[in-house]
This record gives C-alpha cells, structure tokens and sequence, in this order.
C-alpha cells in the first residue's frame, strides 16, 4: 500500500510527515519508509518561463524540507507542476458562462474569492491526476488539526483520506512548536500567517513586497494586468484594494524597510 502525505509546505502538512517519522521511530507504525510519498503540487505563475507562485524564501526551504524528508526521514518526495498555470487561466476564453452570458467569449480574469479556479486547475488537478495513476490501494494523509472541525468533517467523507493529527490530538498551535523542533518551520511565517500564490487575492501585504523585492519585473506585469480589457473578472480583489492600491502600499513597505 502507498502512503501518500499531501504536503503544500505549511506548518499543518509538514508536521504531518514529522508525526510519521515520530510513529516510525517509536515502532508505533509498521509501514516500510519506501512506500511512503510526500507529494507537494506546485503552483506556477507562468510554466513557459518558468516562474512560481511561491516566493523565493519558500521554495528554498521547499528544497531544504525536502532533503529532510529523503535523506533523514528515508521519505520519497514527489513535486507536481499542472500543464495549466496562473497566466493560461487568466487568459482562457470562456465558452460556457451560465449564471452570466454576458461573459461569454471574455477572458476569464483574476480568481474569485472563495472560487479559486488556481486551487483547482493548478493544485487540485494534477493531485487528483497523480492519484488515479497510482496501482494498488493507497491512503492520503492530510494536514488537518484535530481542533479543524469543519474541515475535518468534509475529510472524513472520503474513505481514502486520514489526519495523522486529528488521531493524536495535534492541535494548530502545537503544529509550530513540533516543526521548531526539527527546524523545519518556514521563515515566510515570519511576515506572513500564510504561505501561498503571491497573486492570491487574500495574500498578505508583506508577501507581496517580500515577492516584489525578489521579482520587481514579474510583479509589474502582474499589477498591469488589471489594465487589460474583456475580462470577466477585471477587479483582483472585488472586496478590498485595486492592485495600483496595494502597490502603493507595497512600496511604502519597501521604502520603510
């Protein structure tokens, strides 16, 4: 049976590979280490060009998280990247728009709140992709805290799936000090509580000019973008800011630093 630990490089899904690691030590599971696989899926702002969503600073400890896993752990570790990236769905030419006809034949735009088609053509796709190829039974591990109620309710539907924490009581608070312990806790938490697309519409402020300072050209493309037209999304963020708003703020960020 393969052993699949979904890893995204939060503290959750990193402490979950620690408890696994933990488990195997104390001879509490029996599983050989071969047939264990953490698999990340990276999300990429443009596949051509070769340009991820993450910031710099994380997938340098992505790597060094990585190197754990293998060479200390005996983990095998599996990076996933989507032949669909945030610029391709940007610009996909919608045929189908139900709700709103009026779209049809628009650009599809920035990612809605609480609709993120990155999530699900960038992460969730080749995930799903990796998992129908896999022979024989296999169990996902997901990094879910046993204090997640909601999320752990939706989890447990799946008959495949199985929270290492939510079995031994790790709660979010205790996942940091679990990953401090191994150094394996990512320096982004320490501008932002999250980690994740630098284009996310619920990203940080202090992600982006963390991301800015590291790719000043990409990130100009990317403010620019809300100037383009026939989109059906043209706002990044409907709720809050525009993107020449948040890098103004940006800006004072970095002037200030």
């Amino acid at each position: 049976m393969r052993h699949i630990i979904a890893w995204s490089g939060g503290k959750d899904s990193t402490c979950t590979a620690i408890k696994m690691h933990e488990l195997l030590e104390e001879g509490i599971l029996d599983i050989p280490r071969s047939d264990i696989e953490v698999v990340i899926a990276e999300v990429m702002y443009c596949n051509k060009r070769g340009i991820s969503a993450e910031s710099r600073i994380h997938l340098e400890f992505v790597e060094k998280a990585r190197r754990v896993f293998e060479e200390e752990f005996g983990f095998r570790t599996v990076v996933l990247i989507s032949d669909r990236d945030f610029l391709s769905c940007f610009n996909h030419v919608m045929e189908k728009a139900v709700k709103h006809p009026e779209n049809i034949g628009k650009r599809y735009g920035f990612p809605l709140n609480g609709m993120c088609v990155i999530q699900r053509d960038c992460k969730l796709r080749p995930m799903k992709q990796y998992l129908e190829q896999v022979r024989g039974d296999y169990v996902q591990y997901l990094g879910i805290c046993a204090d997640e109620t909601y999320r752990l309710k939706a989890m447990h539907k799946k008959p495949y799936t199985r929270s290492l924490l939510e079995e031994y009581g790790i709660t979010e608070k205790m996942t940091v000090d679990i990953c401090k312990k191994y150094d394996l806790y990512s320096p982004t938490y320490e501008y932002s509580s999250r980690n994740g697309c630098f284009f996310c519409c619920n990203s940080k402020l202090y992600e982006n000019a963390q991301f800015k300072q590291e790719q000043p050209g990409v990130w100009e493309e990317f403010v620019n973008l809300e100037k383009e037209e026939n989109l059906a999304h043209s706002r990044w963020n409907v709720f809050k800011e525009t993107l020449a708003e948040r890098d103004r703020r940006v800006d004072e960020i970095l002037l200030n630093a």
